[in-house]
């Protein structure tokens, strides 16, 4: 399957949080590393960090802003918002580097500023 259409497939299934969606595109010895905490290794350990996520930010939505990929790889801009848990709205920005092998993610990379994340985590109260 065409690499684009993996990423917004991807995309697609984290905006609906269809958990076992995002993580059937992965592979089972797949690798996480975000800025924000340690390698995640294996599906089970992915699928614990995105329902992590789904928990703290549920209505998060995504948008690929850039997409850049090649047959086994893919470099993704997204932005993301979303209502913060202080209930205030939030928007942020981030990239992804993303490795694939037999349609699934073998590795994917995620950069963002940990200060944005805290920013939106301490926001106060509206």
């Amino acid at each position: 399957e065409d690499v684009r259409t993996l990423v917004t497939d991807l995309t697609e299934a984290y905006n609906r949080k269809d958990l076992e969606g995002v993580i059937d595109a992965y592979a089972s010895n797949a690798r996480y590393w975000s800025a924000l905490g340690d390698w995640q290794v294996g599906r089970n350990s992915i699928r614990a960090h995105i329902m992590e996520l789904f928990t703290k930010l549920p209505d998060e939505q995504m948008a690929i802003e850039t997409l850049v990929a090649g047959s086994d790889s893919a470099v993704v801009e997204f932005r993301s918002a979303g209502i913060g848990p202080s209930g205030s709205p939030y928007q942020l920005t981030f990239t992804e580097v993303l490795t694939f092998d037999n349609g699934r993610i073998t590795e994917a990379r995620v950069y963002l500023d940990p200060e944005d994340v805290a920013a939106i985590e301490n926001q106060p109260s509206t």
